[in-house]
């Protein structure tokens, strides 16, 4: 399988160099154009638009219908049943199935200096899940600010959970160990042995306390996959996608994220296997860190409120700035 539109994209501004790739609505890569050195990769990728054709990690890719995962990959809705792709080894349906959004070829709808406009249809029964879903995102630069906005509407009731699979590093050494992250959250969804969440759980003093700004540690790298619950939960104002919740930061660059979302999965890519052909830094466990904003991991079969359809219409707003540190 290859790429369908290996096309690179670009959208700028004085600050900020983004390359989009319609395959999967990819941020492909993502560049801070006042770095001391000049222009720096803050995001890992491929060099060969190609590439992601194979990539099983969801390198800078949009997941869904429903991203994470979903237990035994089956929907229950009252009376009615639905088979998904099991795509995960332990036989749940993640990140929307093999075939799900990141691997689909989306249409690009508009394009100007500083954003861009993807769309997608997904037809009734794609990867097992109801209804005919028409899905927009739209990468847009403003200042010093990258905004994510995914958007969704389906004619018959369906779970969704779009989110943005970005590994960022963002000094560009090998590992993320001199990055501090900070987030709002006192407590995290443990899993089980099937990585399926568990009640909620205080950080008190482990791996995923980020209460205050914490150095990833190496031993934390093999744990860190999990959900963060932000203490301001979900929000419907649009003021909340400019209201910060997280902070990643390196000597030079400070990343501040805002969602709308009531999760922030934080992941540091243990599971990530070098590439001889990566754009950004080599690839490998701990050489980039996922902020994935979302909804409730197997929030279908938890009664979570993640069901859409006529007259409910989805949406996820993130933002992502980036400011210099001295």
């Amino acid at each position: 399988m290859t790429a369908a539109d290996p096309a690179i994209r670009v959208i700028a501004n004085d600050t900020l160099l983004a390359w989009i790739l319609p395959y999967g609505a990819r941020l492909m890569q993502l560049w801070w154009r006042r770095a001391p050195e000049g222009q720096r990769a803050l995001t890992l990728g491929f060099l060969d638009p190609a590439a992601y054709g194979e990539d099983r990690m969801s390198l800078g890719a949009v997941c869904g219908r429903y991203a994470n995962r979903i237990v035994d990959a089956e929907l229950r809705y009252g009376e009615q049943r639905w088979r998904l792709d099991a795509n995960h080894p332990l036989g749940h349906c993640i990140h929307g199935g093999a075939g799900g959004f990141g691997a689909r070829r989306w249409t690009v709808e508009a394009h100007d200096a500083t954003s861009i406009t993807l769309a997608l249809h997904s037809p009734d029964g794609d990867q097992g899940f109801p209804g005919n879903c028409r899905a927009r995102v739209q990468y847009r630069l403003d200042g010093d600010a990258l905004w994510w906005d995914a958007q969704a509407e389906v004619d018959a009731p369906c779970p969704l959970n779009l989110l943005q699979h970005s590994y960022w590093n963002l000094d560009g050494r090998r590992d993320v160990r001199g990055h501090r992250l900070q987030v709002d959250a006192s407590h995290y969804l443990p899993t089980d042995m099937r990585e399926l969440p568990l009640p909620p759980r205080a950080v008190d003093g482990g791996c995923f306390d980020f209460r205050q700004p914490r150095a990833i540690a190496p031993s934390c790298v093999p744990s860190l996959d999990g959900a963060l619950l932000l203490d301001r939960g979900a929000s419907a104002d649009p003021a909340a996608w400019a209201t910060p919740v997280a902070t990643l930061a390196v000597d030079d660059l400070a990343l501040t994220l805002s969602t709308d979302r009531p999760l922030l999965h934080v992941y540091a890519a243990a599971n990530l296997r070098p590439t001889a052909a990566a754009s950004g830094v080599a690839h490998g466990p701990g050489a980039g860190l996922c902020l994935e904003t979302e909804d409730w991991p197997n929030g279908p079969a938890l009664g979570k409120d993640v069901w859409y359809g006529p007259g409910r219409a989805y949406r996820h707003g993130l933002g992502l700035r980036f400011q210099a540190r001295s």
